[in-house]
């Protein structure tokens, strides 16, 4: 007889409440969607990452008032679930209110529910901007916010660092933007900084200072990069 192949388990598929209760972390860490009451520390905590960074005023607002990352939540049915949820969030409010629906801020919690990481990824603001000067009209512009994410921001305490806790932020992130159909997400760093390394055992491709990266596989004429003392990093959905 020949030999049988065990098929990989897959993990069950997220709900809106295992995002919001959240997965254990390590070092005895939870990681969770950010509550109201982890605003100020998770924010103090993004501001030691680089210069300017820290949750947008409009975020910091819904964070507060328990309405980020609400079309998330909703979308996890599957992709169709989350293209209709965004259909309402983009009509039924102001776009600077919808586009935080579509904000993921994950914290890490220690075992005295402290906030000791926390990870901040948005609507690719630039990237819709660019679209809009490259001809795109308004609605396929912020189209792009449900296929593209970026990582606006990553820190945890120095007292904790070391653990793992950054790079299990970043892999709940990503679970999330997978299940919800994302082709890419992108972020950047001071390239001085030296996180290449970091990056990489994440699974994340790290472009040279300077390096723009291409966005031709969603059909975009244009690259997205930043400075030359800034480097991207990128992931991309397997193709199936």
């Amino acid at each position: 007889m020949g030999k049988t192949t065990k098929k990989a388990r897959q993990a069950p598929p997220l709900s809106a409440d295992r995002v919001r209760t959240g997965w254990q972390g390590p070092a005895g860490t939870r990681i969770h969607l950010a509550r109201p009451q982890d605003a100020d520390a998770a924010d103090a905590l993004l501001a030691t990452s680089g210069e300017g960074v820290g949750f947008l005023p409009e975020l910091r607002t819904a964070i507060e008032n328990g309405t980020v990352a609400s079309t998330m939540l909703d979308g996890l049915g599957g992709p169709k679930a989350y293209r209709h949820a965004a259909s309402f969030a983009f009509t039924s409010q102001p776009m600077t209110e919808a586009l935080t629906t579509v904000c993921l801020p994950l914290v890490a919690t220690d075992e005295t529910d402290r906030t000791i990481g926390a990870l901040s990824a948005t609507a690719p603001g630039t990237l819709i901007d660019m679209a809009m000067k490259n001809g795109f009209g308004p609605d396929k512009a912020m189209a792009l916010s449900l296929f593209v994410g970026k990582v606006h921001g990553l820190a945890v305490a120095e007292h904790a660092r070391g653990q793992g806790i950054a790079g299990t932020l970043l892999k709940r992130a990503w679970q999330v933007y997978q299940q919800l159909g994302y082709y890419v997400v992108y972020g950047s760093y001071e390239a001085d900084r030296d996180l290449g390394a970091f990056y990489t055992r994440y699974g994340w491709t790290v472009h040279a200072p300077g390096e723009p990266f291409s966005l031709d596989p969603i059909a975009l004429p244009f690259r997205l990069g930043a400075g030359d003392d800034q480097c991207m990093f990128t992931r991309w959905r397997p193709r199936r």
